[in-house]
């Protein structure tokens, strides 16, 4: 447990400071990946917690920053740990979040996107995006300018983890953020997990080039970035953000998210937190 101010192990909590604890929120916002599961299966009787969280009355919402994982693959592993119907207003993703912000600002223009195919499914539902190129292109300058300064009226750029990143599409990216598109990004890690020994580059490192070579900050809609909380007190129709609590695996994401979005928090000793 932890909040501004202080922090406290649960554990060494007395029954009547638990109590007092769990009576003091409404609702619990989770990460999932580390928190619910690894890439080795459940966290051990996580779903005796979901469910006790469940029949006690609080209500429990999903915000994962993996934009990869399908909306159905989502409720699948939920359903198999909840011993209720987990619908997709309980569930929230960078993509399905940046799909809600264009809506909101009545955004119908043309987006490029370096993303997951998932990511670009989510968008492709409602707007009309630009991708790629993922096929190498001829080494020569003249051959790179043609692919990447085209005349095509992108208004946005948003950005989020592919595998399929390279050179071309971040050129191609700079290029309409430098005539003013708008620079929305889902994760910005700078380093993804893969299992305890290993580590992927993520996308904060191609964002902070973007930001670096454009002088461009971007509208960042997955943790931490503020204006996701923005976004999710309208989503989840959040009244009060002290009645709602955090929970997260990672203390510079997670946890610094729910401080700047004034819920409470919990910090939990799995995923990237070991």
């Amino acid at each position: 447990m932890e909040n501004k101010q202080d922090k406290t192990i649960f554990f060494y909590l007395s029954i009547e400071e638990k109590e007092k604890f769990f009576d003091s929120f409404d609702t619990v916002q989770t990460d999932c990946d580390g928190v619910l599961w690894t890439l080795h299966g459940f966290i051990i009787d996580v779903q005796f917690a979901l469910r006790a969280l469940r029949n006690s009355g609080k209500r429990v919402l999903y915000v994962s920053n993996n934009s990869v994982r399908t909306m159905k693959d989502s409720r699948a592993k939920l359903e198999g740990l909840a011993d209720h119907a987990v619908t997709e207003d309980d569930i929230t993703y960078p993509a399905k979040t940046i799909s809600w912000f264009l809506r909101e600002i009545k955004f119908d223009a043309l987006c490029y996107n370096i993303g997951s195919a998932n990511f670009k499914d989510c968008l492709r539902a409602g707007f009309q995006i630009l991708d790629g190129p993922n096929e190498p292109i001829t080494e020569s300058a003249k051959d790179a300018i043609a692919v990447i300064n085209d005349i095509q009226p992108v208004k946005a750029v948003i950005v989020d983890f592919d595998y399929n990143v390279n050179n071309i599409k971040l050129l191609r990216a700079q290029m309409y953020l430098q005539k003013g598109a708008l620079f929305i990004t889902g994760v910005t890690d700078e380093l993804l997990s893969v299992g305890s020994e290993m580590r992927y580059i993520g996308p904060g490192c191609y964002v902070e080039i973007l930001q670096r070579v454009t002088g461009r900050n971007p509208i960042v809609l997955a943790k931490p970035g503020l204006p996701l909380n923005d976004a999710l007190k309208k989503m989840f129709s959040i009244e009060n953000p002290r009645r709602v609590l955090f929970v997260g695996d990672r203390s510079e994401i997670d946890i610094k998210f729910g401080h700047i979005s004034n819920y409470q928090t919990l910090l939990v000793g799995t995923g990237r937190y070991k």
